[in-house]
């Protein structure tokens, strides 16, 4: 009997370990943040946790009549290994787009929340052996809940892990910052805003190279930690310039960016309703995003695009000079005049306050990147380089990964991938590009804007009523996510033919596949991460 249960509970364990792998992977996209991670869990119960799980409440039943007569029987532990054996064959994690990667902090992670998986087990496992003979009903009650609630104990494992979490990065953090403070003639820059910053990061950091040895933060390395590691890893004595996006979920994000990176020069390339679930308010975003303004020398430079009004109306708060940019706006130090664009890029016209002029072409698209040409024009003519080496800079920044690229394919079919987490600003930007485009079908897939807080409903309706007016066919992800979207068409009044909700992204390609044509253009508007799929 004692074996029996043995081999039940290691079943058992194994099982939930496996599902732990999952509750990690969530973890990590949401940051390592219980806050964070169960804010994602709550409204996805239903759909995350595994009601199989409660059917060794049957065998329970079992249980009692054994006990109530008076027996006791190898059939139970018998039944509920099979039970969870039955489990470790047919239960899968569900597709992954990101994978989760197994770094030392996830694996010391993984680690604590086992211990508590133990821990329960071997409580489950001493009423077997100290018990009576009730105690087969009380750990099948257990393993009923233990297995049902299991996020619990990677949320315990977080909480354990903090500490031991706090004082590696602690570490790890002021060795970069002595490692940046022992570089007196380093020149670095901070670049935040609700979008914007990577593409901005990258065209700075390609033209800076031109004349300066600059190093980039990589891909989107913007926390802490992401940071902290470029500096330890990549930072030498030989560069002259450090660039460092900074990202912020929460007001004191930035703050704590500023004082690992000690920026003499700021972009804010905009303000808007990105995250806007976990601040709470435009305010709250816009005084984070300030953070690295605040920050700067005062010899230093706030490099502001003051066509969002938002930027404008704080940047008399800044303690360094400012050096703005603009399209709609001429009172700037920069703007941008004869503006074109076609499937191979944008020409336009550069021209300063002092009254220079340079033209420059751009093998980008949309009219955020001539913002983003503008920040990294303004911060290296600061920093002593000329127009016309700036614009040959320019015209060699390559499409930057899933922010409008085009990629012709097999059949005559122009694919514009713009996957790469959307906003309000970035996705009319998008369909701005479909919209010029001549010739052929217009295809946009989506699954909508995420993170918008009490705007999201209001915002995804009318994206969808300009997709409506811009595309030929619009193709929705995800029935219950799209729900905004599917009420936007019917306002637009766009013909049922003419759309079509999918189940996921495999079905939305399917469904495209069926309808394009030598000639069609075909927008890719956001990719949710995980943490946003419909199980």
């Amino acid at each position: 009997m004692l074996i029996a249960w043995q081999i039940t509970f290691l079943l058992w364990f194994i099982y939930l370990s496996r599902r732990m792998v999952q509750h990690l992977h969530m973890m990590q996209q949401n940051s390592y943040r219980n806050d964070r991670f169960w804010r994602w869990l709550k409204p996805r119960l239903s759909q995350y946790l595994l009601w199989r799980d409660v059917l060794p409440v049957i065998l329970e039943v079992f249980a009692v009549i054994l006990v109530v007569k008076g027996k006791e029987s190898m059939a139970l532990p018998i039944l509920l290994a099979a039970f969870y054996a039955l489990m470790l064959i047919t239960w899968h994690r569900p597709t992954e787009k990101k994978s989760l990667v197994f770094t030392a902090r996830a694996k010391r992670l993984y680690a604590f929340s086992l211990f508590f998986v133990l821990l329960a087990a071997l409580l489950a496992d001493a009423l077997i052996i100290w018990g009576n003979l009730a105690a087969p009903v009380l750990v099948i009650d257990i393993l009923l809940v233990l297995a049902f609630i299991s996020p619990v104990f990677m949320m315990a494992g977080t909480v354990l892990a903090a500490p031991v979490e706090k004082a590696i990065n602690n570490r790890y953090i002021n060795d970069a910052k002595k490692i940046i403070q022992e570089m007196p003639f380093l020149t670095s820059i901070g670049i935040t805003g609700s979008y914007g910053k990577t593409s901005t990061k990258f065209i700075l950091g390609k033209v800076l190279s031109a004349e300066l040895n600059t190093l980039v933060t990589p891909d989107s390395y913007n926390t802490p930690m992401g940071i902290t590691i470029t500096v330890r890893n990549s930072l030498k004595p030989i560069h002259d310039v450090f660039v460092a996006e900074m990202g912020a979920r929460q007001k004191g994000d930035i703050d704590e960016l500023c004082r690992l990176v000690q920026p003499k020069f700021g972009i804010l390339t905009a303000i808007g309703p990105c995250h806007l679930e976990s601040f709470g308010s435009l305010e709250n975003i816009a005084e984070t995003k300030f953070e690295l303004i605040r920050a700067l020398p005062s010899d230093g430079r706030a490099v502001l695009n003051f066509d969002d009004p938002v930027i404008r109306g704080f940047a008399h708060t800044s303690p360094a000079p400012v050096l703005s940019y603009g399209l709609n706006i001429r009172d700037t130090d920069y703007w941008a005049e004869n503006i074109s664009f076609d499937a191979h890029g944008m020409h336009f016209t550069v021209v300063s306050a002092k009254g220079e002029r340079q033209n420059m072409k751009t093998a980008l698209l949309g009219k955020h990147n001539i913002y983003n040409i503008l920040a990294a024009v303004a911060v290296a003519r600061e920093l002593g380089m000329s127009l016309p080496v700036i614009a040959r800079a320019v015209a060699t920044v390559p499409p930057i990964p899933h922010r409008l690229v085009l990629k012709p394919s097999a059949g005559g079919v122009t694919i514009i991938d713009d996957a790469f987490n959307s906003n309000p600003a970035g996705a009319q930007t998008a369909l701005d590009v479909l919209n010029a485009m001549q010739g052929g079908q217009k295809i946009i897939i989506t699954p909508g804007m995420v993170e918008l807080g009490k705007a999201e409903y209001e915002e995804n309706k009318k994206f969808a009523m300009a997709c409506a007016k811009a595309c030929d066919y619009v193709i929705l992800v995800g029935k219950n996510h799209s729900k905004p979207l599917q009420d936007g068409l019917a306002e637009a009044a766009m013909p049922p033919a003419r759309y079509y909700v999918a189940e996921d992204l495999q079905d939305a390609n399917r469904f495209m596949r069926s309808i394009v044509k030598s000639g069609d253009y075909v927008l890719f508007e956001n990719d949710l991460p995980d943490t946003f799929n419909e199980k």
